[in-house]
């Protein structure tokens, strides 16, 4: 069962006694934030540890949450996906040796094949730029440590201070010219030696606790910043006093400022684990015969260690590499096995469908791609796979992950997974508990901000997960708007131990304005919850964009990629999800202009990508990309622009949405505040974004003009020499593309004439 990390937003907050029963009122446990790295910047491949100083293990948490963060530093954010995974290191007090060089000597520490040492003072010399003449400094001393005992290599014998050697000294002029030399020879040189000896040292066990894939960050500006929040609990009986984090980090380049935060809630945990085992652990290649991935993925032996243990089996798999057979692992859909006792018990499908809908977009390269467990700026998901009722009649169990047959023909484009296994033993310490995870709608959370800003008359949905070891089937629901009436909702279904479902609560009407939506989850399967920590939550919402016009404007270019149809279409649906509008099967590159004749309510304009998914900025080279635009017709707000800056982000990426995007509006023609026979007058404003153009390239947008006019684009230079001229209609220049390359950099002007006016805008224009 796969079992999904969503991004969990931490809301304390307290309710009067009249919200709550008195009957299960509680107390949240006291909460403590630990950091572990603060603003590291990731430059390069490698791995960073750090001591977390946790709560002791005499406390117990009820949640405990890892607060993964990415800032962008100076430059923007790094430029590519690199997979990020987070351990927790804990001793095990078993000492294991292995065979190495035992050294004869070492400076300070260091082991060096050999070195030249003085073991009388030496000194350096160097121009006095001031006095101009030569200086001399003297050499600090080093230590030397002596290894002699072939019975404890390891163990020093004896030490000298040393001074270094094996150098040139120069003299120089009055000018700082050199005009003579002398070597430092020194008068000793130490050697290694040959000795092999076995090194004893303690085992250290790594867990995986997360792994992340960053977004591609080129397009973040600097401070951008987002948290992505793991629920850890399970790790609780590793993460306590004083532990050793370590994160591995695999990009070939800058990546972005770091902090790792753990939040830990005092309570009592769902599931406690106490003990656990990790037995498949790396980076195994997939698809070669001559070294298959079953020599990696032995079959495991799973004792039961006490007759009330809950066990359970976690995978995190992802699948990398690509440009071999079936695009594998990265980009290859695969249906693996989990087997106990040699019988297929459960499937994983190992594909993530749902990279189009990411909420960190747009970003700058492939991030919708659908991938092998995986989505570019989105943490992994691991899977969960009970096996407590295979053991209650068994002392042990074997348990085989079986991957689908695939054979790579193409070696030399490798494909592999990235794979840890663990088993965790643990108790259920409630029957009938439900938890709140999170409020998808309404919220103007960042994370949601895919399904909102939500119409008055739409469904709320709420993420609910059964924390009882009892199956969760019935499920009473309390919910309000800011300090307004509770209402109740009884839900019925089947929510497994430890798993989450999404719930829909009947519509509501959301009221104009900022708001906030207060949800709580009480009696669980009709009886007292064991538990109210983290079973209520508030958020804030608002309401979609609001037009007086009743007619909408669509402006629309699609994109062109060589081979590939544009796969766009579009659909207006009011309130209710009933289709009121649609059209699709646009020719590439072409200029759409649709209108919408409205009545008054809440509607939702919804654009699809069903080819490529990537929307209407394609990346590849030799595409050309599209835009499109909402707008009032004969008025002045613009619902969505996709030509603008949003979140921070450079002007007009904001057409790569991925495989669809949602922009809800509202209709209400009574709030004019002129009568519809009054003309909606507006000045004229000519916008170059950006301005300098870059390459050569800018976008002209214009708004306040008539709807659907004939007119002239002109632009000339500084000396008023028509470059460019064109015959266009004024709906054209709600975002029209402007090309310059060829044109030297300096001053330029755009003219546009219609209807016996003429307007002027300067621009600057860069050829680099």
């Amino acid at each position: 069962m796969k079992t999904t990390l969503y991004f969990l937003s931490i809301v304390l907050i307290s309710f009067a006694a009249c919200f709550l029963p008195k009957e299960i009122i509680a107390e949240r446990g006291d909460s403590v934030t630990v950091n572990v790295f603060n603003k590291y910047l990731w430059t390069w491949y490698g791995s960073q540890n750090r001591w977390g100083v946790f709560p002791s293990k005499d406390k117990r948490h009820e949640r405990i949450f890892m607060n993964f963060k990415l800032t962008c530093p100076k430059g923007g954010c790094g430029e590519w996906d690199y997979t990020m995974r987070i351990y927790a290191r804990t001793k095990t007090g078993r000492i294991d040796s292995s065979l190495v060089d035992a050294p004869s000597f070492t400076k300070a520490g260091a082991v060096s094949d050999s070195l030249r040492i003085s073991l009388k003072p030496t000194f350096k010399t160097k121009f006095n730029a001031s006095t101009k003449k030569t200086d001399t400094v003297a050499n600090a001393p080093f230590q030397i440590y002596y290894y002699k005992n072939d019975q404890q290599p390891f163990n020093i014998t004896d030490s000298t201070p040393a001074y270094e050697a094996a150098y040139w000294n120069y003299a120089y002029s009055s000018t700082g010219a050199k005009i003579d030399s002398s070597f430092v020879a020194g008068d000793s040189t130490l050697l290694k030696g040959t000795r092999k000896a076995y090194k004893p040292f303690e085992i250290i066990n790594e867990t995986e606790i997360g792994r992340f894939i960053t977004p591609y960050g080129k397009w973040h500006n600097e401070n951008w910043n987002y948290t992505w929040i793991y629920d850890v609990t399970d790790y609780a009986h590793i993460l306590r006093d004083s532990t050793e984090i370590k994160v591995f980090y695999d990009g070939w380049s800058q990546g972005s400022l770091f902090d790792l935060d753990f939040t830990f809630i005092e309570g009592i945990p769902a599931r406690e684990t106490y003990e656990h085992k990790v037995f498949w652990s790396g980076n195994p290649t997939y698809g070669d015969p001559n070294n298959p991935i079953e020599n990696f993925l032995k079959t495991q032996s799973i004792p039961r260690l006490h007759p009330q243990d809950q066990v359970t089996l976690r995978l995190m798999t992802t699948g990398h590499g690509f440009g071999g057979t079936d695009n594998a692992a990265e980009f290859s859909q695969k249906t693996h096995k989990i087997l106990v006792n040699g019988e297929e018990m459960f499937e994983q499908y190992l594909w993530r469908g749902d990279c189009g809908q990411n909420p960190i977009y747009p970003q700058a390269g492939t991030w919708y791609y659908n991938r092998a467990g995986w989505c570019p700026g989105d943490i992994v998901q691991y899977w969960d796979y009970h096996l407590t009722r295979f053991l209650t009649s068994a002392d042990s169990i074997r348990v085989g992950y079986q991957m689908e047959p695939y054979e790579n023909m193409n070696l030399g484009q490798r494909a592999s997974y990235i794979i840890e296994g663990q088993i965790l033993y643990s108790k259920a310490n409630y029957v009938n508990n439900a938890s709140l995870e999170a409020i998808k709608m309404p919220n103007n959370a960042y994370r949601f901000r895919r399904m909102n800003p939500v119409c008055s008359g739409q469904k709320p949905v709420i993420i609910v997960k059964n924390q009882g070891i009892a199956t969760l089937s019935a499920l009473r629901i309390r919910y309000k708007i800011d300090n307004g009436e509770d209402k109740y909702f009884l839900w019925a279904g089947n929510i497994p131990f430890m798993e989450e479902a999404e719930i829909e609560l009947p519509a509501l009407g959301f009221p104009s304005g900022d708001h906030t939506f207060t949800v709580q989850v009480i009696e669980p399967n009709g009886k007292l919850d064991e538990s109210v920590i983290g079973d209520t939550k508030t958020v804030s919402f608002t309401n979609p964009k609001q037009t007086t016009a009743g007619k909408i404007a669509l402006f629309l270019k699609t994109d062109i990629v060589s081979g590939i149809p544009n796969g766009i279409r579009y659909e207006v649906q009011d309130s209710e999800g009933y289709v009121i509008k649609e059209r699709g099967n646009f020719q590439d590159g072409a200029s759409i202009r649709d209108t919408f004749d409205l009545e008054d309510g809440c509607y939702k304009f919804i654009i699809y990508d069903e080819a490529l998914g990537d929307g209407l900025y394609p990346i590849f080279q030799g595409s050309t990309r599209g835009f499109y635009s909402l707008r009032e017709v004969g008025g002045s707000t613009i619902i969505f622009n996709s030509q603008a800056a949003n979140y921070g982000q450079p002007a007009a990426i904001y057409a790569s949405f991925g495989d669809r995007e949602i922009i809800p509006f509202i209709v209400n023609r009574k709030a004019a505040s002129v009568n519809e026979s009054t003309p909606i007058t507006q000045t004229p404003e000519i916008r170059v974004m950006p301005n300098p153009t870059r390459a050569g390239i800018s976008t002209l947008q214009v708004s306040g003009l008539p709807h659907d006019v004939p007119a002239t684009l002109q632009i000339l230079s500084s000396i008023g020499e028509v470059i460019y001229q064109e015959q266009v209609s004024t709906t054209d220049l709600d975002s029209i593309p402007l090309h310059l390359k060829g044109q030297s950099s300096g001053a330029y002007f755009i003219r546009i004439k219609y209807e016996e006016k003429t307007l002027h805008s300067k621009f600057m224009h860069s050829a680099d």
